[in-house]
């Protein structure tokens, strides 16, 4: 079906819009075809996913309603790419109606192939919290993603700006969608990522890479925390190039379904498992994460430990948070440093100057800024998030509080301004007390205290010795 099953000038009726003109056709996937659409008698463009039969479940009518649930509450971020409209039904089918994917953006799997290369590991970083920060406010408002994988995640390889598709299986958190209901002939779209269980009364159908092992083993209906697997799946994906089930077992010639359901299901094994390295990498296959892994901050190897411990597998309460990911990104956002000899990326360690891998020169560091359980490095741009200043509300979490600032007639001499809308009681190096409002700059000084809001900030001078040789 390379030209879709809809020819170019359909007209298609639409439930809120009048109708839409198919204009070309752009790809074809398990569940149905995509389309570019002209709306608005042509004015604008959008894109239409276009359903196949077998891909509407046992009660497509549900699914249908679901969607236009979805479009009367609208989104609740623009990560998303969400349903605009939806058509009417067409011979037993019906399409829903959504934003143009910019150009610029690729899918994870692109980056995955190696097809689309970030612009930098912090890049990286960014991407990640956008996810989670997506995962975040959609689960505030009572809903769930379920079907969060590497073909619906599209990433702008420049900046880290993501937007989320898949979005027609968003629902109640615990509740229905179709997508729990997709019949047998769905089990031929891709025999290595979907599965279909023998006896599983739900005929659950999905992407196995991503599903949560409670999922998989039928004891739930997908959820804000089966999400949080999903979610943390992607981001490991995203820092190592690997998946965190995929070690030795997954190289075992010859897997059946009941192997991949023990897998992936039943008996999952992080395949950096500190206790247990069954699974653990290949040293060829997984030359990628053997590389990677040691040079991660421990603190980020400590949340994906967390993740995918068996606590974390087998407990699904006991997940990192989306607020417990939130505040290590932002950690390990300002942990990243750029060498100013040669430009390479260099990870600090606790807001200290240390030396460049590549070229091993001193990437110096005067000042880091300290909290209450670590300090981050206080050059150009490093910024201090709500998150990292104690309990907090979710929807605040990324909300900037203070960002480094470099005079701009005075290169390399830097300052702190208060980005969090509120006062700031500070005491000077000398000891004097003074307010700093919205927008002022504090100048970078060792011994300046800034209580924001219920903690209190540092300036530190650090001394010439390096954090790591």
């Amino acid at each position: 079906m390379a030209n879709g099953s809809l020819a170019v000038g359909t007209v298609i009726k639409t439930k809120y819009g009048g109708s839409i003109k198919v204009e070309k056709y752009l790809a074809e996937g398990g569940q149905g075809e995509v389309y570019v659409v002209a709306c608005n008698g042509g004015k604008d463009k959008k894109a239409l996913k276009w359903y196949k039969t077998a891909a509407l479940g046992k009660d497509p009518h549900a699914f249908y309603e679901n969607i236009e649930e979805n479009i009367k509450r609208g989104s609740p971020d623009k990560a998303f790419l969400w349903p605009e409209d939806i058509t009417e039904w067409v011979d037993g089918v019906f399409g829903y109606i959504t934003e143009l994917l910019p150009d610029n953006y690729y899918a994870l799997t692109e980056f995955m192939l190696c097809h689309v290369r970030f612009k930098s590991f912090r890049t990286v970083v960014d991407a990640a919290l956008r996810i989670v920060s997506a995962c975040h406010i959609i689960h505030n408002v009572g809903y769930t993603c379920q079907n969060l994988n590497d073909e619906n995640i599209f990433i702008e390889p420049e900046t880290g700006k993501v937007r989320i598709g898949g979005i027609d299986y968003v629902g109640p958190d615990g509740g229905y969608t179709a997508f729990l209901e997709m019949p047998d002939a769905c089990i031929n779209i891709d025999i290595d990522s979907y599965f279909d269980y023998e006896n599983y009364t739900r005929n659950l159908k999905g992407k196995t890479d991503y599903t949560a092992p409670e999922i998989i083993v039928g004891d739930v209906t997908p959820n804000s925390l089966s999400d949080r697997f999903s979610m943390a799946v992607l981001l490991f994906i995203l820092f190592t190039n690997t998946h965190p089930l995929k070690g030795k077992r997954y190289m075992r010639p010859g897997l059946s379904w009941t192997d991949k359901r023990a897998l992936f299901g039943s008996n999952p094994l992080f395949i950096m498992d500190p206790d247990n390295d069954d699974n653990g990498p290949d040293p060829v296959v997984h030359a990628n994460i053997l590389q990677i892994w040691p040079c991660l901050p421990d603190y980020i190897k400590q949340i994906f430990q967390e993740a995918f411990s068996q606590k974390g597998l087998n407990k699904p309460s006991a997940r990192p948070t989306e607020l417990d990911w939130l505040r290590a990104l932002t950690r390990f956002r300002s942990d990243i440093v750029q060498c100013s000899a040669c430009g390479n990326e260099v990870f600090t360690q606790d807001g200290r100057s240390c030396r460049c891998d590549a070229c091993r020169k001193m990437v110096n560091i005067p000042f880091r800024l300290e909290l209450e359980d670590y300090s981050i490095p206080a050059v150009r741009n490093s910024r201090i998030y709500r998150c990292q200043l104690g309990i907090c509300n979710e929807s605040e979490a990324l909300g900037p509080v203070a960002q480094v600032v470099e005079k701009v007639d005075q290169p390399g001499i830097y300052g702190l301004r208060n980005r969090s809308g509120f006062v700031w009681d500070a005491v000077t190096s000398k000891g004097a007390a003074r307010k700093v409002g919205a927008n002022e700059v504090v100048p970078i000084k060792a011994g300046i205290q800034l209580k924001m809001l219920d903690e209190t900030v540092v300036i530190r001078e650090n001394s010439t010795d390096v954090c790591r040789e």
